[in-house]
């Protein structure tokens, strides 16, 4: 019967700490992030390894005309030993933090079910280059679901949009891929 317990306890001590989704996971983050929308709007996001279990990066929007429309500060990190995704608009109060669910060599998903929109924040590497983001959630009653199509871009060759140039902020050691 003791035997039987110790095997036990190993087998559900090891399945519960390999089923948890690992930082490290999603190295493929890193780089700069760039893509165009049906309405000519330019979106960025740039990510970098901020620490061993961290990630830094900023998003930002872009109109036409090169007008910033939209700009947030980015992380990934673990707070309380769980990996959270958070986010830091300068309309919010604080950051908003999505728990991540799943990560792997393709895969990066976060959720916050309390948050009004998105809920749901996905990130899924298609190849080397591309990265799709979907966002999740219910707006005013209903479901709502945005995708973002990005692509892998040097810092060098980011795209200007109108007679200006792009205006991000970049994290200071931002390493081109």
């Amino acid at each position: 019967m003791k035997n039987t317990f110790s095997i036990s306890f190993f087998l559900a001590l090891f399945f519960c700490s390999c089923g948890s989704p690992a930082i490290k996971d999603i190295e493929w983050i890193v780089g700069h992030w760039q893509g165009l929308d049906e309405n000519d709007l330019t979106f960025h996001e740039v990510w970098e390894r901020s620490g061993k279990n961290e990630y830094a990066g900023s998003g930002a929007t872009l109109s036409p005309e090169g007008d910033t429309l939209w700009k947030e500060t980015l992380k990934i990190g673990l707070v309380e030993g769980t990996p959270y995704y958070i986010a830091t608009l300068p309309e919010n109060k604080g950051p908003v933090l999505f728990k991540m669910i799943k990560g792997d060599a393709r895969n990066a998903i976060f959720e916050n079910r309390e948050h009004d929109f998105p809920q749901r924040i996905s990130y899924v590497l298609e190849t080397d280059s591309t990265i799709n983001v979907r966002l999740e959630g219910i707006e005013k009653g209903q479901p709502r679901i945005e995708t973002l199509n990005f692509v892998r871009v040097k810092a060098d060759n980011i795209r200007p949009t109108g007679p200006r140039p792009v205006e991000i902020i970049l994290p200071d050691t931002i390493v081109d891929q």
